[in-house]
């Protein structure tokens, strides 16, 4: 009875030593959690004092010297964990982990192929007999183990990871890229396969790919400084180019690290060709703070500016920017522009210069030049006119047809009319609607000679017939000079009956016009409609008593004038 009480005290104290020990194992792997390997280590090995082939305990034990980077005592406790059992895959997978640690990658080797013998097409093994495979270079052999471990378990992403490693070693970019899309669809986790597939999308020129994987990067490790600026350069790089998702990346870039300027640069050409020209301006302000000669933010802040109507700043940026680079033909072009709208034509004409010099076949730079030459003072129209000349030499579309419109003014203004005349056929030969040429061109003919009179009437009619009812008020003031006009011209010709109508329409137009009122008068008095002279030529006299033709009209008719 005495020995069986033994006994059973015996068993007793032997089961509470193994709940102990087991609880103080339970411990240690909290500690370990925690960081507190040494901690882990003491409380471990009086668990072993009391339990000393507790497999979970010699595991732990192994583990902890690990982190210790104590590897020979490690070694000393995963080989223990195998000899207590054969078949425990953690102490296998320990052991050849510390093994290579140690470089020595022969019983890494050896420890993973036994481990294999004692549990046959294990998942966990194959995996990382397949990793210790590429690590080594034996990149054929890994990809039959890595495929043997996917037969095993197929939806373990790490496998397909380690085949896309293999894959993109052996330069076959399209498995690899489909080995890691398994990955991740099966691990949407993982930001390093991300990172890799954003590399190999990259590579293979695929942008828009390469894109969306980086920003998996960044929603993962949003501190990946690396990736951050990389996914920027893959919407910039992208077709077409995705600005919006660029700058948002790079607005998060630039405010975690202020001062890489090569961002600040990015981000301000983000935001400049999204036409967010102050948030642009911005940003090239705070590149120049850090380097006053960069010449893509003067650009951007000349340009800017400009958009911004802010043209004396915008002039000063693009000096700047003269300074320390060549001017580009739209920079020349904006710089121009800006100098016309603070009217300082000079400096324009001489900006339009560049932009010629740089690219003389651009033809609506002469018209500007052209522009800015009738504008200066004194006005240059004869070298507008070869300006303008050069325009629709150049450029023989309808979008030309102001040019010759402008042309012909020039040569109004230093009266060579016949030129005047020709620019201003050849626009009506082009658009004979375009309602300007045809008054124009009347114009032009009126001041030829008196015998171009009838000509300039058949056009001033012919302007008239393109002026809508609904515009006359618009065109009142050019409408009374081509009815006069056209009146006076049909005079001329003694084609007195058909001057009345449109001496009548002229005098509507404007009734405080004496010589229309006498013009009236001599049609109506050649006419034989006395009563009607009578009135037109006493409405011209009232308008002007010095109207000599007015007075000798009513004296005529026989009227006498004080």
């Amino acid at each position: 009875m005495k020995k069986l009480a033994a006994i059973v005290i015996l068993s007793c104290t032997v089961f509470v030593s193994g709940l102990w020990a087991q609880a103080q194992v339970d411990n240690a792997k909290e500690l370990l959690k925690q960081g507190k390997a040494k901690e882990a280590i003491g409380l471990v090995r009086q668990a072993l004092e009391t339990a000393p082939k507790n497999v979970e305990a010699w595991l732990v034990l192994a583990q902890a010297y690990q982190k210790t980077s104590n590897l020979d005592s490690a070694r000393i406790a995963a080989q223990r964990v195998i000899s207590l059992d054969e078949k425990n895959v953690h102490g296998y997978l320990l052991l050849a982990n510390i093994a290579e640690s140690q470089k020595d990658k022969k019983l890494a080797y050896e420890t993973l192929t036994t481990g294999l013998v004692e549990k046959k097409n294990d998942a966990q093994l194959l995996i990382a007999l397949g990793g210790f495979l590429l690590r080594a270079d034996s990149v054929d052999r890994a990809i039959v183990v890595l495929t043997q471990a996917k037969e095993a378990n197929p939806t373990a992403a790490v496998i397909y990871d380690g085949l896309g490693d293999a894959y993109n070693r052996q330069g076959v970019p399209a498995y690899a890229i489909s080995q890691y899309e398994k990955s991740v669809d099966l691990d949407s986790t993982n930001a390093v396969v991300y990172d890799k597939l954003g590399k190999l999308y990259y590579k293979e020129r695929r942008y828009n790919d390469a894109a969306r994987a980086y920003a998996s990067v960044v929603a993962l490790d949003p501190k990946n400084k690396v990736v951050l600026l990389e996914l920027a350069k893959m919407y910039l790089a992208s077709r077409p180019r995705q600005y919006d998702n660029a700058a948002k990346y790079l607005k998060i870039y630039v405010d975690r690290f202020p001062q890489e300027i090569e961002a600040w640069v990015m981000y301000t050409e983000s935001l400049f060709f999204l036409r967010k020209f102050p948030d642009a301006l911005g940003a090239a302000q705070r590149v120049l703070k850090s380097d006053a000669k960069n010449s893509k933010a003067l650009r951007i802040a000349a340009t800017c500016l400009y958009a911004q109507k802010k043209y004396k700043e915008s002039i000063e940026n693009y000096q700047r920017l003269l300074a320390v680079d060549t001017l580009k033909v739209d920079d020349w072009i904006r710089l121009a522009d800006a100098n016309v709208e603070l009217k300082q034509y000079p400096a324009a004409i001489s900006a339009y210069d560049g932009a010629i010099r740089l690219d003389p076949t651009q033809s609506e730079i002469y018209d500007k030049v052209g522009q800015a030459l009738m504008r200066a003072v004194p006005p240059n129209y004869e070298m507008a006119a070869t300006m303008f000349q050069k325009r629709f030499q150049l450029d023989t579309t309808a979008r030309a047809l102001s040019s010759y419109l402008n042309y012909a003014a020039c040569k109004m203004q230093i009266k060579e009319y016949d030129s005047a005349r020709v620019a201003y056929r050849t626009v009506i030969s082009k658009r004979a609607d375009y309602a300007p040429a045809w008054l124009n061109l009347a114009r032009s003919l009126v001041f030829v000679s008196s015998d171009s009179l009838q000509a300039a009437r058949k056009v001033y009619e012919e302007w008239v017939k393109l002026i809508p009812d609904a515009d006359e008020a618009k065109f009142k003031k050019e409408l009374f000079e081509a009815y006069k006009t056209i009146g006076i011209a049909y005079l001329v010709d003694k084609k007195y009956e058909q001057a009345i109508s449109p001496l009548k329409k002229a005098a509507q137009l404007n009734d405080n016009d004496d010589d229309v009122h006498t013009r009236l008068g001599q049609a109506y008095s050649l006419t034989n409609q006395k009563d009607e002279a009578i009135k037109e030529f006493q409405k011209a006299f009232k308008l002007d008593p010095k109207n000599k033709d007015a007075k000798k009209g009513l004296e005529m008719l026989g009227i006498p004038v004080d």
